[in-house]
Formats: C-alpha cells, structure tokens, sequence
C-alpha cells in the first residue's frame, strides 16, 4: 500500500502558527469574561466572635490580617495572569510573520482592532500591513492589490469602510424619501453633477436638489419607501476623493442600473459630488 504524501513544511508551520494564535485568543477571552485582573478583593466582613478573631481585645487586628491575606491572593492572581500575558506576547513574536498574518486573517476588523488594544506585542502584530490588506481584500474586493496606500493598508480599511457607509447612508435616505438629508448629503458647490436613471442631467448644487426634490416625489402613493437593492459595491480612495461603483435594482420589477458616485473629503466629512446612474441593457 502506497504512504500517504507528507504535508509539506509550510503547511506545518501555517497550522502550527494558527493553533498558537487560537489558543492565545481563547486566553484573552477566558481572562476578559472571567475578570481575574479587575476583580477587586471582597473585605470579610468584621466578626465579633472572640473565638474566631482571636480575643475581643484583637478582633479589629485580626480582621485586619484576614483582609491582607485575601489582598495578597488577588495580587498573586494578578501576578499569574501577568506572566500568561507575558507568555502569550512571546509566543505572538517568536511565530514567523507570515504565519501570524495568515492566522490575523481570519479575524474581523472588530476582533482585529480588539486584539491591538490587549498588549505590546499584540499590538504590534494586529497593526501588522499585511494583515490589514489581506483583511481588505477579504471584506472589499481584490481588484486593487497594486494599490499602496501612503498611510498604510489600517488607514485605508477604515477610509474604505467609511466611505461605504456613506453611500449606505445615500440610498437609506432615498428609500426613506428624505430631501433636508439628501441636502446635508451633497457638496454645495457649482461644480456638482447628477445624472438620473431618466438621462437627465443637472449641475450646481440648486439644480441638483431640485432634481432630487422631483425624484423623491415621483409615484410617492402615501410616502412609502421605496424598494431599492443595491449589489457589487466596489470603492476607491485617493487624496481626499472616493468614487464607488455598484448595480442597483428599484421597484418591484426590479430595473438594473449601473451607477457611479463619487465623493469628496471637506471639513472632517465626505460629500458627494457626482451621481450618474444609467440603464442596464437586456
């Protein structure tokens, strides 16, 4: 009977690495739920038997030394966990840095951005770039591995998320059919565009809300929302401007639209600038 064929060695140290970081995790958690480090020692409460505190003229001392000796256990807890810390961090350092980016790569950003609050070493390899990127393309798209962003790959998931909450926020406001948002949403400024499904384009800041203050009432029937889908959101992020790309479907039978925004960073906030969306074909 033939052998079975060995894993190769990388594939070894891959595993191995992921079991380290997993039990690692799993301390983290088990020390957080449990609060050992944070638990604060319970005074005993002060007897007045004679016989248990040693005498009535020691009671207030004995009381005393039984409220040290509990101090002195939370401290040697303290000091335990420590130590386990301690070791967690060296275990974390002594992993090949491939390894530890492979094993980051299957925690989300929130776990990801917990992790780097625990300790130094932690720390330095949840900030790791590569991990960062690979998390980036796992929850955005792979189609911008040539990118190398100046402030790193940590910088730009959260541009990137932020900006996709932002559109979010674009197409909740339009179900919701809320002008006064849609307002605050887009840049006041000349230059803005917006180009509706219908062909129709509008420039400068008035003529496009007042697009929108059209198209937000058109067939309202009684205010209700309307019934939108968007799919395939891809963003870009450069110098202050992001553009986002996306199919959308609206109405009950569902038309296709493609369509492009594009927004520009002012003031601590991004706005939009740019609308156009046009008719999918077939």
């Amino acid at each position: 009977m033939d052998e079975p064929f060995p894993l190769p060695p990388r594939s070894l140290l891959i595993a191995a690495g992921a079991t380290a970081l997993c039990c690692i995790w799993a301390l983290w958690v088990r020390r957080s739920t449990d609060g050992g480090v944070l638990r604060r020692p319970r005074r005993k409460r002060r007897c007045s038997c004679a016989c248990v505190c040693g005498g009535a003229g020691t009671g207030g001392g004995a009381d005393r030394d039984s409220f040290a000796g509990d101090g002195g256990t939370a401290v040697g807890h303290k000091k335990a966990t420590v130590a386990e810390w301690q070791a967690g961090g060296s275990m974390m350092e002594q992993l090949v840095p491939e390894i530890t980016t492979h094993a980051l790569s299957y925690l989300d950003y929130t776990s990801l951005c917990r992790l780097s609050m625990t300790n130094s070493a932690m720390r330095r390899a949840a900030n790791d770039d590569g991990a960062w990127k690979a998390l980036y393309h796992k929850d955005f798209t792979v189609e911008q591995d040539t990118v190398n962003p100046s402030n790193g790959w940590k910088a730009y998931y959260a541009a990137t998320k932020a900006i996709i909450n932002i559109n979010a926020e674009f197409y909740n406001i339009i179900r919701e059919r809320s002008l006064p948002a849609m307002s605050r949403l887009w840049l006041n400024a000349d230059y803005v565009k917006c180009m509706h499904g219908s062909g129709e384009l509008f420039t400068g800041y008035g003529a496009v809300i007042d697009s929108w203050a059209l198209a937000l009432n058109w067939g309202q029937g009684g205010g209700q929302e309307i019934d939108l889908q968007i799919r395939d959101v891809r963003a870009r992020i450069l110098d202050g401007m992001a553009w986002v790309t996306m199919t959308t479907y609206i109405g009950v039978d569902l038309e296709a639209y493609y369509v492009t925004n594009i927004y520009e960073f002012h003031d601590g906030r991004w706005y939009m600038v740019h609308h156009q969306s046009s008719m999918m074909l077939g």
